[in-house]
């Protein structure tokens, strides 16, 4: 961490002797704490402010958030009864409390986050992606912590004419090189995509100079892994079935492969853990089984995975243990199962009906002003077509 203003502070103890704390023992207890104190703390003093906003700060916070799975949240976008209801429910507390329940069906009770929020569709480093097309195609940023929201402009028109679908695909993500949030939009024509960048340390979009082609299939949202966001497409030559990885930070588009033999015709794209994961989808049709991705742009790497219990729709939740993954079932049955024995059981959250979206965050720092910044570590790839 680079040098911040920062004093030592003196602390009483015992006997009226002052110690003074060196700024690292500073920073190793003030990293331990939620943010809301912190955000006490920032009024203690101009020192403890500029070293509770300086992004090195932040960045290791949101970090050691991530590793430290006990901070983590499950949000929850539910419709219920036409009308969209935002939970949060710190779900590694319920189970360690319940743990000697666990052979039928669990009820929680969730927290209703109490800020407007059309459509959260996804997190990203404690951040929100929410999305309201059905208005004005815009998207807002909200940071669930401080309840500070930042409403996007709309991005613009690129090029005319567009396809007559005008589907744009989207995505929240975090550019490791730059240390930055990126909102992710791609506009499909005829011939291709074209992508758009908005950042907060820029307050705009900015268009990707080169066509990518591809058209956008199944699911509009972006899947985060290994830093990248995914997509499923066609290519516009012939049509072929692929997922497409943007590359944040050199912002180019590579392909990856699909299963050797899943089937094209219903599928969808997900995140099973830290993999990429595929799996069957019917209003219909019954399946058993999902694939996933053990070594990240490898495809002899896909792996089936059997499925106990039948689904029609199945995603993976975002949240894991070491023995149990929450799984969902025809978007609206949550199970908590056991990839190693096919043993589950259910979860019940509050009055979710159908859930609209579904994933988990951790608090964050970080502000929704220009210069917003955090950081983590790369991750190498490996045998993936470059377009």
């Amino acid at each position: 961490m680079e040098d911040r203003p920062i004093k030592k502070k003196k602390t009483e103890v015992h006997g009226g002797q002052n110690v003074e704390l060196p700024p690292e023992i500073i920073d190793a207890i003030l990293l331990r704490l939620p943010v809301k104190p912190l955000c006490r703390f920032k009024l203690v003093s101009k020192s403890w402010q500029s070293l509770i906003s300086h992004p090195d700060f932040v960045a290791n916070h949101s970090k050691a958030a991530v590793e430290n799975k006990d901070r983590r949240r499950l949000f929850i976008n539910n419709l219920l009864y036409s009308s969209f209801l935002l939970y949060s429910l710190n779900l590694d507390q319920f189970l360690n409390e319940n743990d000697h329940h666990v052979d039928g069906n669990l009820v929680a009770a969730p927290t209703e986050l109490d800020f407007w929020a059309p459509s959260v569709r996804c997190s990203c480093y404690g951040l929100f992606l929410s999305t309201e097309f059905a208005s004005d195609n815009c998207y807002c940023l909200i940071n669930p912590v401080t309840k500070e929201s930042k409403k996007l402009p709309k991005p613009p028109i690129w090029r005319l004419p567009l396809n007559p679908c005008f589907l744009c695909v989207y995505a929240l993500g975090f550019d490791h090189s730059t240390n930055e949030y990126k909102v992710i939009n791609g506009q499909e024509y005829d011939d291709g995509l074209v992508f758009s960048v908005f950042t907060l340390q820029t307050g705009s979009w900015r268009k990707i100079d080169d066509l990518f082609p591809y058209k956008g299939y199944g699911s509009l949202d972006g899947i985060i892994v290994n830093g990248h966001v995914h997509w499923l497409a066609r290519k516009v030559a012939d049509g072929s079935l692929m997922i497409i990885s943007f590359l944040l930070a050199e912002e180019k588009v590579r392909e990856i492969a699909l299963p050797p033999n899943a089937s094209n015709d219903c599928i969808q794209l997900g995140a099973f853990r830290d993999w990429l994961c595929v799996t069957s989808t019917s209003y219909i049709a019954i399946f058993n089984e999902l694939w996933v991705m053990k070594k990240y742009g490898v495809r002899e790497s896909w792996t089936k995975m059997r499925v106990s219990k039948p689904y029609k729709d199945l995603s993976h939740s975002g949240f894991w243990t070491e023995t149990h993954d929450l799984m969902v079932f025809d978007k609206k049955l949550l199970v908590m199962y056991n990839f190693n024995d096919d043993k589950f059981w259910t979860l019940s959250i509050g009055e979710v009906q159908t859930i609209r979206s579904i994933g988990s965050y951790v608090e964050t720092l970080a502000t929704l002003t220009h210069g917003s910044r955090t950081t983590s570590s790369k991750e190498d790839d490996s045998d993936i077509i470059e377009y």
